[in-house]
């Protein structure tokens, strides 16, 4: 516990130096002795570096945030002690002015230390070993958690499930998974893909994670969706969201973050997963619908090197995914796409009029 506890107070005590250092650095007395003594710490670590690059990014955002894009589950108890710790060291060495400076500033060491620290904690070592489930390609198989939660997997998906007395975790590396969650008040289940987690209580809704866009459906009940935020292309050590509810989704890209959230039918979530199984696309990518199609496709479905923008096109329809080949002819008279049949067992989408 001493080496956890070591380890919360170095990235407290480095946040806090950065945050120093990029107040002082806005002076325009600056003597060139701390200019060198700024750089001298910055060229002792790597990590010192970018924990002034974060400190600049996280101030520049800090007058666009709200209160609710900050994830209040990353938020610690012991954050509100430092905060009042902190805030009487300040008083006694600041004026009213440069106290309100330093008010400010703490409140942007707390929460990027708050932030920091499950993410740090979350790659320690855990007693809880991670469980892998996968499915084949061109097939969905459906399981019961040990919590007695209900799983189906997309063809050639794959999760990995953690399940302890006080959290149900779950990681989708790609694919899609329909989950219908136990209730469970006392141990949240949270969904990840890449950056963007999904966290229920008991629950119905899907998570799709194809072509660097990741999805959320809600049948029922309320999901709350975060990723990180994000000023331009660069993201923040912090997370804002949006709570769906029941016929509501959300996508998120890595360009752009969370998108707007967006209508669906409840009975269309998880519609992949079905006898019938059915490809709903509202706004999707050509990229997204391709990873989707190869989940199903016997053979490989790619994007010509020279396909351009191809990727970003976007597509509203439903497809059925027993005919990838009608999906593919549909698209090709949809879009300035043509489809490359001369290799065996491999479709690739290119350009009109690229060969």
């Amino acid at each position: 516990m001493s080496n956890v506890n070591e380890g919360h107070e170095e990235l407290s005590n480095l946040v806090r130096t950065a945050h120093h250092w990029r107040y002082r650095l806005q002076d325009p007395d600056l003597s060139e002795g701390d200019r060198k003594a700024f750089q001298a710490w910055v060229d002792a670590d790597i990590r010192h570096e970018e924990a002034y690059d974060r400190a600049v990014t996280i101030w520049a955002a800090f007058d666009r945030l709200e209160p609710s894009d900050i994830a209040p589950d990353l938020m610690r108890p012991t954050a509100r002690e430092r905060w009042r710790r902190l805030q009487k060291h300040a008083r006694s060495f600041y004026g009213m002015r440069e106290f309100r400076l330093a008010t400010a500033a703490t409140l942007l060491i707390l929460i990027t230390v708050a932030i920091m620290l499950p993410i740090t904690l979350n790659h320690m070592p855990t007693d809880v070993a991670a469980v892998t489930h996968a499915s084949e390609k061109g097939k969905t198989i459906s399981m019961t958690l040990a919590d007695g939660s209900s799983v189906t997997l997309g063809p050639a998906t794959t999760i990995e499930t953690m399940l302890s007395d006080t959290h149900r975790q779950v990681r989708l590396t790609g694919g899609a998974a329909l989950f219908e969650v136990a209730s469970d008040p006392d141990r949240p289940f949270s969904v990840a893909t890449g950056d963007l987690t999904a966290t229920v209580v008991g629950t119905r809704f899907d998570v799709r994670n194809n072509g660097g866009i990741a999805r959320v459906a809600v049948a029922e009940g309320k999901v709350r969706v975060t990723y990180p935020y994000m000023i331009g292309s660069y993201k923040l050590w912090m997370n804002h969201g949006e709570v769906l509810e029941a016929g509501e989704q959300i996508a998120v890209t890595q360009k752009e973050g969370l998108r707007s959230v967006r209508p669906i039918a409840p009975d269309k979530v998880g519609a992949w997963a079905w006898a019938d199984a059915t490809l709903i696309y509202d706004g999707a990518t050509i990229a997204e619908l391709v990873a989707d199609a190869n989940r199903y496709y016997e053979g490989e479905i790619t994007l010509a090197d020279d396909a351009g923008h191809i990727a970003d096109l976007t597509i509203t329809a439903s497809f059925s995914t027993d005919d990838i080949d009608r999906l593919l002819s549909l698209v090709e008279m949809s879009f300035p796409v043509e489809l490359d049949k001369t290799e065996p067992d491999r479709v690739i989408l290119r350009h009109k009029g690229s060969r």
